[in-house]
Parts: structure tokens; sequence; C-alpha cells
């Protein structure tokens, strides 16, 4: 067997650690070897990732491979890319880093344009209004513990810090850079502007790098602690939607769109440079880092996590409803019985999900199914994703001038034909899907770059395209659509988006 590449791929509600090779016909094998919910824990008032003992199951991982011989050529971390934690000079931990849903971010939009407005900081930045950033989360720390921010502390964000702990470089993959508002795209540096306004040091600025950069190799001493052998660590796009971008099975079309679906779905461009800032503004979209020196544009959309959290709920209460099963009930209930705004603030991070839906369906005037009708409430939230996607797309194309032809979907919820076919019938497009585990098959890929056996993004995208099969889903009833749509804008309070198709 050939020395194996190993991704480490970090999601905020599991991880999994995914490891492969290339074929000699340049097909990927791919074997995941763990899997574990993303552990957290409430400590001095905030909810925390355990980014310690996540370290630890991948040490054990690592271990076990050793043990059975299996020789390992690099290692490299994707997660998402909101939080970060505080890196001293000895290489210690000011603390664990504080999850990005955690409600001490809680009112420092508001702090930020006090300093600025959010318009006048995009045309410094390209990054969204959003009350996770690392910049609110930076303010709250100035406010709360300001010594974590001075005495030559490293800013690291979480996909940064689990490469760190082998290699000791101290550094910042440019695609999770970028995320944090304070980073300028244009001139591809930290935007000291941000840090002088908000009175946050420069000093805590890492050194940025590029995805497929060679960081260093762990020491001999801790190759034999470990049980194997001396690997390099070779970053990949550490924001996760930018690995899994590269993992898109483009196969030489031009007008196309990818969506990253997960916790989050993000609808996606891959642009040459950052798009005209003013309607970027306009419709909430992000200008941040692609892998070879190219920009992701893209819009949030609040999806999985309203399901996932609406799972816990009615586990909770008994039921006993996995992922397949609620897909299954909601494709037997009504269509177009009520609709929610998914990014609506309410969904953000309610104590119960369930209830929050229904809250919104009566403030907006609409039928409310019963808080057990699992299907029916399903529904209404997939539905309502696969509007505000159709949204989604249509701010990009306006904003970019661009026709889509063909959406590429990519990520955890790739192989839900249901919902695959509801996006296509919303957005009256034809979609086509990619790797479910894309952001660890780019992740892997870009390791592959940087070892030279790869040779950049259209040679990953011929691997993609030779290992995984690509499904083909077309609009269905799209005028019946296209009806319920301007329904769900009206809901929404949203304006209508004249785009072109």
């Amino acid at each position: 067997m050939k020395p194996q590449y190993l991704a480490i791929d970090l999601g905020s509600s599991n991880g999994k650690i995914v490891s492969a090779w290339l074929d000699q016909d340049k097909k990927l094998k791919m074997q995941e070897v763990g899997r574990f919910p993303t552990p957290r824990v409430f400590v001095n008032g905030h909810v925390c990732t355990e980014i310690y003992e996540i370290y630890g199951f991948v040490c054990r991982t690592l271990s076990e491979m050793g043990r059975k011989g299996i020789e390992i050529k690099s290692v490299g971390a994707d997660s998402w890319s909101s939080d970060f934690c505080m890196v001293t000079p000895r290489g210690e931990l000011a603390g664990l880093p504080v999850f990005y849903r955690d409600k001490r971010t809680n009112g420092m939009m508001s702090e930020v344009e006090k300093v600025i407005s959010y318009r006048d900081l995009y045309r410094l930045t390209t990054q969204r209004r959003i009350q996770d950033a690392s910049l609110c989360q930076l303010l709250a720390i100035k406010k709360e513990d300001p010594s974590q921010l001075e005495g030559g502390n490293k800013l690291m964000c979480l996909g940064d810090l689990l490469m760190y702990f082998f290699t000791g470089k101290i550094c910042s993959e440019v695609s999770v850079a970028s995320y944090t508002q304070m980073f300028n795209m244009h001139d591809m540096c930290w935007e000291n502007r941000v840090f002088d306004m908000f009175g946050i040091p420069r000093a805590i600025q890492p050194e940025v790098v590029q995805a497929a950069d060679c960081l260093g190799s762990i020491s001999e001493e801790h190759a034999k602690h470990l049980g194997v052998n001396r690997f390099e660590i070779i970053a990949p796009a550490v924001h996760d939607t930018s690995s899994a971008g590269v993992a898109v099975p483009v196969d030489g079309r031009k007008n196309w769109a990818y969506l990253a679906t997960g916790s989050w779905y993000l609808v996606s461009m891959e642009l040459e440079k950052p798009a005209d800032p003013e309607l970027s503004y306009h419709f909430n979209l992000s200008n941040t880092g692609l892998a070879f020196g190219k920009t992701l544009l893209k819009r949030n959309v609040c999806a999985m996590w309203i399901i996932q959290e609406c799972r816990r709920m009615w586990q909770s209460a008994g039921y006993d409803c996995d992922y397949p099963v609620i897909a299954a009930l909601a494709g037997n209930a009504k269509p177009f019985y009520a609709m929610i705004d998914p990014d609506d603030v309410s969904f953000y991070n309610p104590e119960n999900m369930v209830e929050s839906v229904l809250q919104f369906l009566i403030k907006t005037g609409q039928k409310v199914p019963a808080i057990d009708d699992i299907g029916q409430i399903a529904r209404i939230i997939y539905e309502s994703i696969a509007f505000k996607c159709r949204y989604s797309l249509e701010a990009l194309k306006k904003t970019t001038g661009r026709c889509v032809d063909t959406l590429y979907t990519v990520g955890g919820s790739s192989n839900v034909a249901f919902l695959n076919q509801m996006i296509s019938s919303a957005l009256n497009i034809m979609l086509l899907t990619g790797p479910q585990e894309a952001s660890a098959v780019g992740n892997i890929l870009l390791q592959a770059v940087g070892s030279g056996e790869l040779g950049g993004e259209e040679e990953i995208r011929e691997v993609v395209r030779r290992t995984f099969p690509i499904h083909v889903f077309y609009p269905e009833n799209p005028q019946e659509w296209d009806n319920h749509y301007q329904e769900f804008l009206q809901i929404c309070g949203l304006d209508l988006i004249q785009g072109d198709r």
C-alpha cells in the first residue's frame, strides 16, 4: 500500500479523519479511519470546543495506523472558519476556543458600528456583516479578558491550530484568515487599519500561508511517541468550504456555481478576483480566499443546522428519527404548507428549534402544523432552504453579471436525492452531485499538490471526476415552485432579484 495522505475534517457538529492515496489510474482511494462528535464543554460561562480532546483523538488514530504498519505521507486539517484560539509565546493556549454560537458576541455588531459602518468595513475586508466573525469575537475578548491579546499571543483558527500541534509553526492559511473580517482580499494581507481602529494589537497577526504549502514535519521525538514515521504537514484550504470548492467535479463548462452543504449551505462561485463591493455588500455576500489564488464569492444559508436541532428536540421527546427517516416523512408531507426564512435570527441558537419554527409561522400568519408532525415541519424547513438557495444564487448572478446553467452540490447533503430534487426544481436549474466528503477530498488532493504528486486545480478535478459518480437532477414542476417562490419572498420580506439565467 502506498503512503497515505490523512485529512482531518473538523465540522461544527462532527469531525472525521480520512486516509487516502492515488492509485496507478489516478483514482482516489479513501477510507474513513475515525469519526467523532465535535466535543464541547461549558467553561467560565462560555460554550467551548474541546480542541485538546480532538487532538488526542487524532493522535490515537495516528498511533493505530502506526501499529498497522501504515506509512503516512502527510497530514492536513480543515475546519469551519469562525473560531480561533490565542497561542502564547510558550506554545500554550490562552483558554479553549469559544464556539461561534456562544452568546458572548451578542451586541458586538453594534460595537463594531460605533467605530465604523459595515459598508465601510466591507470596502476594507469584503467580509459580510455577521455576528460570529472573528472581529466580533475579538471585541468580546477585549471586553472580557484583554490580557489574551497581549504578551505576544497569536491568533490561530482551529484547523491551523491542529496543524500547529504537530509542527509548532504559527500561521494562518489564507482561506480562514480572509474570513476573520480583518483581512484585505485585494492586497492579500492583514488589514492593519481594522486592527488599529479597534485597538487590537497587530502583534496577534500570524504569518499567512497558501493552500498546498508545506508547513514542516513532525519531530523525530513526536513520531516515536506516536509510533509512526515522520510525516509532513501540508496545509489544505483550511476553511472547509474552500477545500470543498476544489473538489467540485467541473468538466470545463463556464456557467456554473456550486453549493457546499452542511450545517450551513454556502451558495458559491469561484472568481479570479473579489466581486463588486457595493453589490456584494447589498446582498450580504462574502469574498474570501480559495486555493490557487482564486476568490470564493458566497452567500450563507442557515440550513441543516435547523434540521439537526429539530432532530435533537424530537429525540429528547422520545421519537426515534434519524435523517433518512426525517427525509422520508417529509417526502410524504403536504407540499408548500408554510414557509420560514432559514436565516431569521430566531433560528440562530434557540433552546427549542421546533418551537422556534412554529412561532415563526404564527408570527407570519401561516398555517401551523402539530408540534409532533415531524414530516410536515421538516418539509417546511427543506422547502424553505431550497427557496433561500434560489434567492442566494440570484444574488450571486446579479453581483457578477454571470449566467448560471449548472449547479454542483457537494458535501454532507449532496447524497440526499429528495433535497437535491427540491433545489433543482426551486432554482429551475440542472443539478449535478459531487463527493459527499468534499472537504476531506479537497483537503487530501491539495496535499497531493503540495507533495508534487498532482500539478494543480485541473488535475484535482480530473481525479474527482474519475473517482466519484455524478448524479444529475432536472427541474420538476418549476412553474409551481416559481409561484410559491413569490410567496416566500413576501413572507420573508425579501426583494425580488432580477438576475440573468
